[in-house]
C-alpha cells in the first residue's frame, strides 16, 4: 500500500517532481515504437525522489497487457537496461501540494480508473479524445502537470505522447541520471 504521508507538506520551499520517460521491451511498447519510431513509449510521474515510486497508466499484471489502469511503478526492479530519461522539475509548495492531493486521491480510488486505449490511438492521429476516468500514460502525466499548475501546456493533455515531453519541458527542468 502506498503511503502519501507527505500530503501534509507545508512551507514555502520549492519541491521536485520527476517525469520518467521509458521504452520497455513489452510487446505493446515495441508496437508503439514500431509505429511511431519514438525513442520513448511510456511516461510516468513521481513525487518522492528519482528512485520512485512513479505513477502511470499501464498494465496491472506483468505478463498481460490488459487489464490496465493506474499503477505504481518502481524503476529498476527487473534489473534490465531500457532506454529512459528522467526529468526533475522544481515547483512551488502550493503546486506540489495540489499535485500530491490529486495523485493521492486518484490512487486511493485507482479501481475506478482504466486505460484509455481509444484515446492513445486517437492521440496518434492528433485528435483529442477524453473519456471519464480513462487515461493513457502520457495523458495522465500531462493532465496532472496542467491541472496542478506545474507546467502550462501548449495543447490538450489527451494529445501528449511520451516523446512530446522533452520539447515541452525544455528549459524548465533538469535532466538527471536515470534510475532505470
Amino acid at each position: 500500500m502506498v503511503s502519501f504521508a507527505s500530503d501534509t507538506v507545508q512551507g514555502t520551499q520549492d519541491h521536485s517532481i520527476y517525469i520518467l520517460l521509458t521504452r520497455s521491451g513489452t510487446w505493446f511498447s515495441r508496437l508503439i515504437h514500431l509505429v511511431t519510431s519514438d525513442c520513448y513509449t511510456h511516461a510516468s510521474i513521481g513525487l518522492d525522489g528519482p528512485s520512485g515510486p512513479f505513477y502511470s497508466f499501464a498494465r496491472r499484471y506483468e505478463h498481460f497487457a490488459l487489464p490496465a489502469g493506474l499503477v505504481e511503478e518502481r524503476p529498476g526492479v527487473r534489473n534490465r537496461q531500457i532506454p529512459c530519461c528522467l526529468y526533475e522539475l522544481k515547483v512551488s509548495d502550493p503546486v506540489y501540494r495540489r499535485l500530491r492531493r490529486q495523485l493521492s486521491g486518484m490512487y486511493r480510488q485507482r479501481e475506478r480508473y482504466h486505460y484509455n486505449l481509444l484515446g492513445a490511438l486517437s492521440c496518434y492521429f492528433n485528435h483529442p479524445l477524453r473519456r471519464k476516468n480513462h487515461y493513457f500514460c502520457s495523458q495522465f502525466v500531462a493532465e496532472l502537470l496542467s491541472a496542478s499548475g506545474a507546467v502550462p501546456l501548449r495543447k490538450a493533455p489527451s494529445l501528449y505522447l511520451p516523446n512530446h515531453f522533452p520539447a515541452e519541458l525544455d528549459g524548465m527542468c533538469q535532466v538527471i541520471p536515470s534510475p532505470v
